[in-house]
């Protein structure tokens, strides 16, 4: 807020100006990209500022698949993107097939991971790009993106890697620069920025993606538009404040996790966590459980009453009607996939929020009626 606040008074004017108010703005969105770069590990990459994530996902699948295409002849390229990737790259690759790629979804086991052994049989030489997250956006599984970057040059070197890594950056401690994806996704608001504002990392001597937007010429010509100096500032300001939690304590969310997943396991003898059981495996800011018995969307709303604020799946898909894709793709059973319930954590959490949470359960469980 006080980097938002900054920049609204000192870094009005649009940095594309020549004037010196518009120069002002120019080195307050200079000096946020090579502050993210720094955050995230991210040396090896040039920063596009985006509006969302839903924005890098296309570039990093749509623009990506588009300026590779001539490298495959009369051959037809083919997208592989995970089975239970948030809805924006999905439906990204899909919109691809109008336009002669071939899509296909890789599938997760029941942690709601890709493994190597999986995604090994589906490359090729015809393969265009591969886009798989870093985390689950619904279960937090994290996928091993350095191990499938390295599968992916190896088996398929024609291909571009594109990671959608929106829930995972400010939140895991590794690099992207040791992850090696050809480009990244990445948004402000899950890290504590303000929303409206992401990013697109494209790393060095990687094919340039076809613009989505064409005008200005912004960003090097891969994002026409004015910046948003304002939301850009505060983006660089929140991860830079994450990359100093998790230096000083890596794990500053799966601690929180894991006290209110040992107090709800003590109320709900028959919860189901969903994702990995390993800690290394699962982002620490997603906790997703079935509670067997209860109506979540009931259940949710109780919660509300006690100030505990949950989710029933992922926010992108919370107005629909239709069931989660993920939740049958890591083969939850049909009876329990209306009981599942995600609490969000920002790793700021008290220690009397973390029991405030654990008691707000215990009451809605007693006052719930199914």
């Amino acid at each position: 807020m006080d980097a938002f606040t900054a920049a609204v008074q000192s870094a009005y004017a649009n940095p594309g100006s020549l004037h010196q108010a518009g120069a002002a703005a120019a080195r307050v969105v200079e000096r946020s990209r090579r502050t993210l770069q720094k955050a995230f590990g991210a040396s090896s990459y040039k920063v596009i500022w985006t509006s969302t994530g839903t924005e890098g996902n296309h570039l990093g699948i749509q623009g990506m698949a588009r300026v590779v295409k001539n490298r495959f002849g009369d051959a037809t390229p083919r997208i592989l993107v995970g089975a239970i990737e948030h809805p924006s790259s999905i439906a990204a690759a899909q919109a691809l097939e109008s336009e002669g790629f071939k899509v296909e979804l890789v599938p997760v086991d029941e942690r709601g991971i890709v493994t190597a052994e999986t995604l090994a049989p589906m490359l090729g030489e015809n393969v265009a790009v591969v886009s798989l997250q870093w985390a689950n956006n619904e279960i937090g599984s994290l996928n091993p993106i350095a191990e499938l970057v390295s599968l992916v040059k190896n088996q398929a070197p024609k291909a571009v890697f594109h990671c959608d890594a929106v829930q995972a950056v400010g939140k895991c401690s590794t690099s992207l620069d040791q992850l090696g994806a050809d480009c990244f996704a990445v948004a402000a608001h899950k890290l504590g920025g303000v929303r409206g504002c992401a990013a697109f990392l494209l790393r060095d001597g990687t094919p340039t993606p076809e613009p989505l937007f064409v005008g200005g010429g912004h960003e090097d010509g891969l994002r026409s538009g004015t910046e948003n100096t304002m939301g850009i500032a505060a983006f660089a300001a929140a991860a830079k404040a994450r990359r100093e939690l998790m230096n000083v304590e890596p794990d500053f969310l799966a601690k929180r996790r894991a006290v209110v997943l040992a107090g709800l396991m003590e109320l709900f003898p028959g919860l189901v966590t969903l994702g990995p059981d390993v800690e290394q495996e699962q982002l620490g800011a997603v906790l997703a459980v079935a509670i067997p018995g209860i109506r979540a969307e009931t259940f949710l709303h109780m919660l509300e009453a006690e100030g505990v604020l949950v989710g029933s799946g992922s926010a992108c898909n919370t107005h629909g009607h239709s069931e989660s894709a993920v939740l049958g793709a890591v083969g939850l059973a049909k009876e329990l996939r209306n009981s599942v319930l995600r609490v969000s954590f920002s790793g700021y959490e008290t220690e009397a929020e973390l029991q405030h949470t654990i008691r707000a359960f215990d009451k809605a469980s007693a006052n719930f009626v199914s």
